[in-house]
């Protein structure tokens, strides 16, 4: 996993780590996912359908040039979760879209900042150049992120309509 994240998230006092996912983050993500979905306002399932079993599958191959699982986690609780995927076409291969959820108990404390941060991390190290995140016209959170949180010094604007891409500078 050259090149992969591990790091608290920078000026923060939280007792958290970004990481990529491993196995045994399964049941933990597990938890939390549950509690996400069962809120009804973020995501589009309705209920959880995956198994830890397919988590710690996906779990083992969480930093590839393709794709990246990160968590946040406090101990071994995890309060965050990221997935970003590159385009297969290779028209848009420079583009990734990414998921992401944070444990209600944990919104507003950095939590998701740092999901991005360990997310551009990814990006840089398997050349992506644009990240795309598909959030709820409500979700001013997310809409945030897109458009004020990740404004790098020296460029790299972010557009918003529906949705929040991030252009990757190198």
């Amino acid at each position: 996993m050259a090149g992969a994240p591990g790091y608290p998230p920078a000026g923060s006092a939280e007792p958290f780590v970004v990481r990529p996912a491993v196995p045994r983050d399964a049941a933990s993500f597990l938890e939390m996912w549950r509690g996400v979905v069962a809120e009804g306002r973020y995501v589009r399932t309705e209920r959880v359908t995956m198994s830890i079993r397919h988590h710690r599958r996906s779990f083992r191959r969480s930093w590839t040039p393709e794709e990246a699982e990160l968590v946040a986690v406090e101990g071994r609780r995890v309060i965050g979760h990221l997935n970003v995927s590159r385009e297969e076409s290779p028209v848009t291969r420079h583009v990734a879209s990414l998921g992401m959820s944070v444990a209600a108990d944990r919104r507003g404390k950095g939590v998701g900042s740092a999901l991005l941060e360990g997310c551009i991390r990814w990006a840089k190290t398997v050349g992506v150049e644009k990240l795309a995140l598909s959030v709820y016209p409500d979700n001013d959170r997310a809409l945030r992120h897109g458009s004020v949180a990740h404004r790098s010094p020296g460029g790299g604007g972010a557009r918003v309509s529906g949705s929040a891409c991030r252009r990757i500078r190198r």
